[in-house]
């Protein structure tokens, strides 16, 4: 601590290395102090409680309003002095009740108050408040961009010109290859150093279709604006992709501006670099141009200042003049125009006291993404069920029902089968000679469910063959599954003899295509 300093406040000379001495000093939220005592003495006791009530609501009233002045007073001495603030005024600024903005003008936000539907209509209503007054340039809002694939982003404050039911349009000159015209139409593989032209409504609305229009590098589509209203203590936020307008809806706009900007748009590339010097020269030369014994002082000050660049500037807006010299209408430039920001999001926000500030977003579900994400997403590997096996297993089920139906409509087994429905029923006669209608239903409900179970036989198996890796596996299961069940029918429905290690060499089939078809399916397939 710097004991030459009164009080131990460090001296702005002393400073300490480490900590760089601030420009600006911004005072955050601080709680307010309580009110210092006065000396004004109490009113005198009323006749009456009403009385005594009005006398003590006016003092009251004349105390609040003589802090409110003293605070005034002293919180715009202290900000007056802080623009290279010391310790002292840092303290003070800390211990004083001059604190940062703080707002207290608006009731809170709600969602009755807002457009349900439409955010444009919603802005429209807050752009045309009554309290927005047209010299604070209400129109006024901050574009920023992001070139790619850099991500580095970069801001400028541009004025809107337009607003209809498609979105905001603002008027600049587009054909920078450093600035926003990198940024939202990407680099043109061109040797010429001019500006380049604005593309046409609809051109390269992706990433590719921007690489073959203008070559090594896309653009990025996805812009912000942001307009504050710090008199309302408003603020909108509007996030979106950029289209180009059409010529002749920028030639409208471009004719109501008055000559001389037109001259200038002509005139001016943005983002050229007009001139460039090394610091050490520049200062060098300021310090020449300054003194008074190498130069008198001329009447024109600007004409001792350092050439930087401001000739070239001018002598192409002479050229232009010329070369439009006596065209009662100036063309428009290819390379100025509109552009248009169609919404993805609007946020409206509204400052409240105690900074609980109210914000509330409208977001278009149906925006294309116009760049996909470059990362690839990791992709989940997860167990499932073997599906393909029941589904091989079924379809040789039905395969063997099939082959069932299809004997019953020609074996000697229908004649028995119709002899036993007529036993049961307590028919006279049991010959199925003599009921040749109960021989063809029997028949034809046979060569029904043939067909039937033929149709579902080969939709399972087709899905099974879909859903495996190995057509083979599915075709060993689905024929062990035939095997088994048709061996069952055969013994219940034919009552016919199969031997025993025809029955152990089947299962031990069905049982190794299963067991490999898990363990598959388990491993993610191939």
């Amino acid at each position: 601590m710097n004991i030459d300093s009164p009080d131990g406040v460090r001296s702005p000379s002393a400073a300490d290395p480490k900590h760089p001495k601030k420009l600006i000093f911004a005072p955050g939220d601080i709680e307010t102090p309580p009110p210092p005592p006065t000396d004004k003495p109490l009113p005198p006791a009323a006749a009456t409680p009403e009385a005594s009530a009005t006398a003590n609501k006016q003092a009251t009233q004349e105390e609040s309003a003589a802090l409110a002045a003293a605070t005034a007073s002293a919180a715009s001495a202290l900000r007056t002095e802080t623009s290279t603030p010391t310790s002292a005024t840092e303290q003070d600024l800390v211990a004083h009740a001059a604190r940062a903005h703080q707002f207290v003008s608006n009731p809170p936000l709600t969602v009755s108050q807002l457009h349900p539907t439409n955010p444009l209509h919603q802005f429209h209503s807050w752009f045309r408040d009554p309290r927005l007054l047209p010299a604070s340039a209400p129109e006024t809002c901050t574009l920023a961009t992001a070139a790619l694939p850099s991500g580095r982003v970069s801001a400028r404050v541009v004025y809107l010109k337009e607003l209809d039911e498609r979105g905001w349009t603002v008027y600049s000159n587009w054909g920078s290859r450093e600035g926003k015209g990198r940024d939202v139409f990407g680099e043109t593989d061109e040797e010429d150093d001019g500006p380049r032209p604005i593309p046409e409504p609809g051109a390269g609305a992706v990433d590719e279709d921007l690489q073959g229009e203008f070559g090594g590098g896309g653009g990025n589509r996805w812009a912000a604006l942001t307009f504050l209203w710090s008199g309302l203590e408003r603020q909108v936020r509007v996030e979106g992709l950029v289209e180009p307008l059409s010529r002749e809806e920028s030639e409208l706009y471009w004719r109501t501006r008055e000559r001389g900007s037109q001259i200038g748009a002509w005139a001016s590339w943005q983002s050229k670099v007009l001139w460039r010097a090394e610091p050490e020269t520049l200062l060098e030369r300021r310090r020449k141009s300054l003194d008074p014994t190498l130069h008198q002082v001329p009447r024109n000050v600007e004409e001792r200042d350092i050439d930087d660049g401001r000739a070239v500037l001018e002598e192409r807006v002479r050229e232009v003049e010329r070369r439009f010299e006596g065209v009662k209408e100036i063309p428009l430039p290819p390379f100025w125009g509109g552009v248009r920001l169609v919404p993805e999001s609007v946020e409206f926000w509204q400052g409240r006291k105690s900074r609980l500030h109210d914000r509330f977003r409208h977001t278009n579900r149906k925006m294309p993404d116009p760049s996909p994400d470059p990362t690839p997403k990791p992709t989940t590997t997860t167990t499932t069920t073997p599906g393909w096996i029941l589904l091989a297993l079924s379809s040789g089920a039905f395969a063997a029902f099939n082959g069932l139906f299809a004997k019953l409509t020609t074996d000697t087994q229908t004649t028995t089968f119709a002899a036993s429905l007529l036993h049961l029923v307590g028919s006279t006669t049991t010959n199925p000679d003599d009921h040749p209608i109960l021989m063809l239903a029997i028949r034809g409900i046979c060569l029904a469910l043939n067909i039937l179970c033929n149709i579902i036989m080969w939709a399972l198996f087709t899905r099974a063959l879909t859903a495996s890796p190995s057509t083979t596996k599915v075709s060993i299961t689905n024929t062990s599954a035939n095997f088994l069940v048709t061996a069952v029918l055969g013994m219940v429905v034919f009552r016919e003899a199969v031997g025993g290690l025809w029955w152990v060499g089947a299962a031990m089939m069905g049982t190794g295509c299963i067991i490999v078809g898990m363990r598959e399916e388990g491993s993610g397939g191939s």
